[in-house]
């Protein structure tokens, strides 16, 4: 009963409206490598038009921005907390090319065909219907282009968590406690690579392309609409 009540509140919009900023900033460290290697893959057919799907604090879409200025970009959350976090980080960094906006992962506010790349990372797992919203991002992506979905692992060993835990900058949590909320409450709640892989091939996707990364226990998924 526990483990899902902390469930429930791991994917409530009001957790993410009062922790999120201070969760992304703890994160950052961890998921460096990640972020790094995903844009790299986003841009190497040179995108012009960029959406990323629970932005949170906006790290993967700045990132993005300052590799390929000549692109525009936009972030979407459902959380008006991380939104306004993003945007407080853009205008920090002075990015120009990029913007931030409260958005639901379930309907999309854009039309048909929209961007030329799709990016989500870590997002998943907390929507109430993930084939649908893998269905909206092939809706939004244009003919020909790829979407770069990555999520937390859900087949990650023990080993691979603690080896992830090392990662974290929160002096303050006890190494029991997170590594039992990392596998109880994420990890767990997750999805293997086959399930993502499933979602992909059932909203319509092809050429879908997996990996993982020795330092991060999340899945990468690569795939053309």
């Amino acid at each position: 009963m526990i483990r899902k009540l902390l469930v429930k509140a791991r994917d409530a919009r009001w957790m993410w409206d009062l922790f999120g900023p201070i969760y992304n900033r703890q994160i950052y460290d961890a998921l460096f490598e990640l972020y790094e290697h995903i844009a790299a893959e986003v841009l190497k057919n040179e995108p012009s038009q960029i959406l990323d799907i629970g932005a949170g604090r906006g790290y993967i879409t700045l990132l993005l921005a300052t590799r390929r200025p000549t692109a525009s970009l936009t972030g979407v959350d459902f959380s008006a907390t991380q939104v306004q976090a993003a945007e407080r980080l853009r205008r920090r960094r002075g990015i120009g090319n990029c913007r931030f906006e409260q958005g639901n992962a379930m309907q999309l506010p854009f039309v048909d065909n929209s961007f030329d790349a799709v990016v989500t990372v870590g997002s998943i797992k907390h929507w109430p219907d993930p084939q649908q919203g893998m269905a909206e991002i092939h809706r939004i992506l244009a003919p020909g282009r790829w979407a770069v979905i990555s999520e937390t692992d859900r087949e990650a060993s023990g080993k691979a968590l603690r080896r992830f835990m090392q990662r974290f900058t929160a002096w303050f949590f006890w190494d029991p406690l997170l590594f039992w909320g990392l596998r109880h409450i994420i990890f767990n709640h997750s999805f293997s690579q086959q399930e993502i892989v499933s979602f992909a091939q059932a909203a319509g996707f092809r050429e879908i392309r997996t990996e993982k990364l020795p330092t991060c226990p999340y899945v990468i998924m690569k795939a053309k609409k």
